[in-house]
């Protein structure tokens, strides 16, 4: 398997962020490129009337993703020198959908992603974005698990 590009989903938490190291250790050795991907998930509505408009965006969402930029653009700094990263803020309407889409259509041959290891009942209340990832993913999933 050649790996080229390595999607890595970031939601900004300090678990979330765990696959970073392991992905720019990765990356250097094959010389992929990386790409940092914060899915802001926003259903929106549709106006009252319209006939299938795109949906609107909630309030917030332009924000939400303004400083999504800055915060991926932050975390672009932390890879070493000579590793390509792009980074990219996306609104969807599932975040482990858009996910998967968004490898599919970008051509990535991995994503990397960090587990945050609920169990119980924070995992039914929160859900395991991991899981739905793994589940409909399209490309192979490296996941990097919680720290024992």
């Amino acid at each position: 398997m050649q790996i080229r590009k390595i999607l890595v989903p970031i939601d900004f938490s300090s678990e979330g962020e765990r696959a970073m190291k392991g992905v720019a250790e990765l990356a250097a050795a094959v010389r992929a490129k990386v790409i940092l991907l914060h899915v802001v998930e926003n259903v929106g509505a549709p106006p009252v009337g319209g006939t299938f408009p795109p949906p609107a965006l909630l309030p917030g969402t332009r924000e939400e993703l303004a400083l999504a930029q800055k915060q991926l653009a932050e975390r672009r700094a932390r890879f070493p020198a000579g590793v390509e990263v792009q980074v990219e803020a996306v609104v969807g309407p599932s975040v482990a959908h858009t996910i998967n889409d968004y490898a599919l259509e970008k051509g990535c041959d991995v994503i990397a992603l960090s587990t945050h290891g609920r169990t119980g009942f924070r995992r039914m209340l929160v859900g395991s974005i991991a899981e739905a990832v793994l589940r409909g993913a399209s490309v192979p999933v490296l996941a990097f698990p919680r720290q024992a």
